[in-house]
């Protein structure tokens, strides 16, 4: 051995126990800073994937410009690609039909197919020269058409073109649920058959595609100059600028300062916990960095032996924080892409998050070496005087006794080993306080997520057969004889009474009548204001609409006559919310379907509902579809079902995820962290079982430090907590839909319930080591 530093390797062997702490904490920090930010970084991903796939892969969309203009934007050196584009009938209610079903058609160029994923060519190509069409795959069948075969579009003016197919595209979601059918052909041959038309969208919009790597806002604003373009010309695609980090939108700058604000504290908590466990660890070894002064060592030695032996712990425990982050964020990927695997078959099982290694490893190091600096001061100054002595420990002058009045002797000096040292109390109270501040600071995010992203409702149908003149026509029975198709999970139908004239607790009005059977009476129950479902499923009253400019209450009564004479009905109950809207001024009441027919005459139902099992299959539905015939609107939402699912799962996997992995850091650090407290005074703890305290007695003070650590811990992490959380939510809730903010009471028991329990687990341990020890073994424990 040649130098000092020498001596840490042996140093780390020796004392392996004590550093094993403090290996933990750096590795739990690295880990909570990885997977934090890994998963935000995949979040971000999986939200820019939807994104891309509900609303495409462009960046900006220029209307009402000229061939040379659009020239000129496409040879930009930003631009990576761009496309005309232009669709007709695009609502599908225009008139423009293929044997009778509306057909929205698009015309586009051949980069536009690269721009929008999630319309993809299942067979045949893109005629980009031609006058040939693709069609979209539900087509097909209904159709009976194939490759090369020609097919008759009509249109509202009365033309009858002659087309040829020559491929097929994916269905969307928006043609299945309107029961519609799509057309694309190339610009050319899209603006020869319509640029006459007067439908939306006509030739006049230029989507474009810039390089990630620019600042897209500030090319479209050197674009907007040099080809004068107004800003009513130009069409961002906010989301997918927002998920990129180049929106200037007030809602994506508030969201980057959320972003920048939750950061901030997974840093400040990661660095509190590293300090606190070193600065513990220093304490515990006082004695040997004494020896070393005893042996010649200079401070600056020994404050640089502290500061590579923490170092030294930073290889194994970043290494291991840095994988299980990762793996972590692997975990949640995959099961993103087993519970929606249409919507993230893109998303990688394995993805590496180099955004999350590299503020881990970042936040890992630099907090380490910001943490060793108090400590290696303090090592340093150990006189070598005291180390020879064996009093190596410093002592603070005891001004005050122990408050016995209110506690118990072991109870007091507890409290006051948790108080003594202003520095350690300080850290350590403001680790625990960081656990809390942060669940609350990320608990935010739950509001957020149920304003932004609308789960699947239980009663949201797969497949719905409506009518087409919105009566009472489509027959009941057909309801019974689906509902013994094995492929159909359930069966539920509704029949509208649409703007009936009343008399509604003594004043006129309009209501719209709209019958439940029991499957809809018990989703109902979640938003019951007031009354009873039962009495309406019984046919005994109505259930009333809470909203809509009207405020009905239990007890008001409904005079109409629905078809079968003049009747009044009683309202059971108020919802707080149904699956439908009405006309302004329209009151919408419900009923069973025994009093319906009862008011009305009518049997048959307006909409039937059908939810399928998980192994439907498109040949499934098609042979409902037959079973179901014509005249009527066969409405597909599968599709857009599962992009619903994808989007919150994706959501609610990362902000639960997050809340579950601060929680798991909370009840490790708080166990260590006592854990280390106790270890740095055992030597003390030995000394009051020589002068005859019993066990009993430690385990109670131990308990009290800890107490003591938890309760202040807890005050300050629920006031700074909710003040985090009051902020944030008020920048991103309130701030766009207008919800007061609230105190998040389950969070804040369910945060303060675990920070005590950890405290009790973390007392349990190092109370029965101590027990275990002999006194002798206690007094000269390092």
């Amino acid at each position: 051995m040649k130098r000092y530093l020498d001596l840490i390797p042996i140093s780390a062997k020796r004392h392996r126990r004590q550093s094993l702490m403090t290996r933990l904490c750096i590795f739990l920090a690295v880990f909570l800073v990885t997977a934090i930010f890994g998963m935000a970084d995949m979040e971000l991903r999986s939200q820019r994937q939807q994104a891309i796939m509900d609303g495409g892969n462009w960046h900006i969309a220029f209307r009402d410009i000229t061939e040379e203009q659009a020239a000129r934007i496409a040879a930009w050196p930003e631009v990576k690609t761009s496309s005309w584009y232009g669709v007709v009938n695009y609502d599908c209610d225009e008139g423009y039909t293929l044997s009778g079903i509306e057909t929205a058609i698009c015309g586009a160029d051949p980069a536009w197919m690269g721009m929008f994923p999630a319309v993809q060519v299942e067979e045949g190509s893109f005629d980009a020269e031609g006058s040939g069409v693709l069609l979209t795959e539900n087509a097909r069948a209904r159709l009976e058409v194939q490759v090369d075969d020609f097919i008759q579009l009509y249109t509202p003016d009365g033309r009858v073109l002659d087309l040829q197919v020559t491929g097929f595209l994916t269905n969307t979601a928006m043609l299945d649920h309107e029961d519609a059918f799509g057309l694309v052909m190339n610009t050319q041959t899209f603006r020869s058959y319509f640029s006459g038309d007067t439908a939306q969208d006509a030739d006049s919009v230029y989507y474009v595609q810039f390089s990630p790597l620019c600042r897209i806002l500030q090319v479209v604003e050197s674009i907007k100059t040099e080809l004068h373009l107004t800003d009513a010309q130009v069409f961002p695609y906010g989301k997918l600028l927002g998920l990129m980090g180049q929106s200037d939108d007030p809602l994506m700058l508030r969201l980057y300062l959320t972003a920048a604000v939750l950061a901030v504290l997974v840093a400040t908590a990661g660095i509190l916990m590293i300090a606190s466990s070193l600065n513990s660890n220093i304490a515990q070894r006082i004695s040997f960095f004494g020896l070393l002064r005893c042996l010649g060592a200079t401070r600056k030695q020994v404050a640089r032996f502290v500061r590579l032996e923490a170092l030294n712990w930073c290889k194994t425990a970043i290494s291991l924080g840095l994988a299980a982050g990762t793996a972590l964020v692997w975990v949640l990927c995959s099961l993103l892409v087993k519970l929606s695997p249409t919507y993230f078959a893109g998303m990688p099982a394995f993805g590496i998050s180099g955004i999350g290694l590299t503020c881990g490893v970042v936040i890992g190091l630099v907090t380490v070496l910001l943490a060793a600096r108090a400590p290696a001061k303090r090592a340093a100054k150990v006189s070598p005087l005291c180390a020879v002595s064996g009093n190596a420990t410093p002592v603070s002058p005891v001004r005050r006794a122990a408050n016995t009045r209110l506690f118990r002797v072991d109870t007091a000096l507890g409290v006051r080993h948790a108080t003594a040292s202003k520095k350690n109390f300080f850290l350590m109270v403001s680790s625990f306080a960081f656990s809390i501040i942060l669940f609350l600071a990320f608990n935010m995010a739950i509001d957020f997520m149920h304003q932004s992203i609308t789960p699947l409702r239980p009663y949201s149908a797969d497949l719905s057969i409506i009518s087409a003149d919105q009566t009472c026509s489509i027959p009941s029975e057909l309801g019974q004889h689906l509902a013994e198709d094995p492929v159909v999970k359930r069966v539920y139908g509704r029949m509208f009474a649409y703007g009936i004239p009343a008399t509604i607790d003594g004043q006129e009005g309009t209501v719209d009548l709209i019958s439940y059977e029991i499957n809809q009476f018990g989703w109902a129950s979640g938003s019951l204001l007031e009354g009873s479902i039962d009495e309406s499923l019984n046919g005994n009253g109505l259930l009333a609409l809470y909203g809509n400019g009207t405020t009905r209450h239990t007890g008001s009564t409904v005079t109409a006559d629905f078809g079968t004479g003049t009747q009044t009905l009683t309202v059971s109950g108020v919802l707080s919310d149904c699956p439908f809207q009405s006309e302004p001024g329209v009151e919408i009441f419900i009923c069973s379907e025994e009093t319906f027919r009862t008011l009305t005459g009518q049997d048959g139902y307006t909409i039937l509902d059908l939810q399928l099992n998980a192994d439907a299959t498109d040949a499934d539905v098609e042979a409902i579809r037959t079973q179901v015939g014509s005249g009527t609107t066969f409405s597909d939402d599968r599709r857009s079902n599962s992009e619903a699912i994808g989007a919150y799962y994706s959501f609610a996997l990362f902000v639960y995820g997050f809340l579950s992995v601060i929680a798991l850091i909370a009840v490790f650090n708080i166990v260590n962290s006592i854990s280390m407290s106790v270890s740095a005074r055992v030597r003390q703890y030995g000394a009051m079982r020589a002068i005859g305290m019993s066990s009993h007695q430690l385990m109670r003070m131990v308990a009290a430090e800890a107490a003591t650590y938890s309760l202040f811990g807890i005050l300050v992490g629920c006031a700074v907590g909710l003040l985090a959380n009051w902020f944030l939510f008020r920048i991103t809730v309130t701030a766009n839909w207008g919800i007061p903010w609230y105190i998040p009471w389950a969070a804040l028991g369910l945060i303060v319930l675990l920070v005590a329990f950890s405290a009790a687990l973390a007392v349990r341990g190092p109370s029965q080591r101590i027990r275990r020890m002999s006194i002798v073994e206690t007094i000269h424990a390092e």
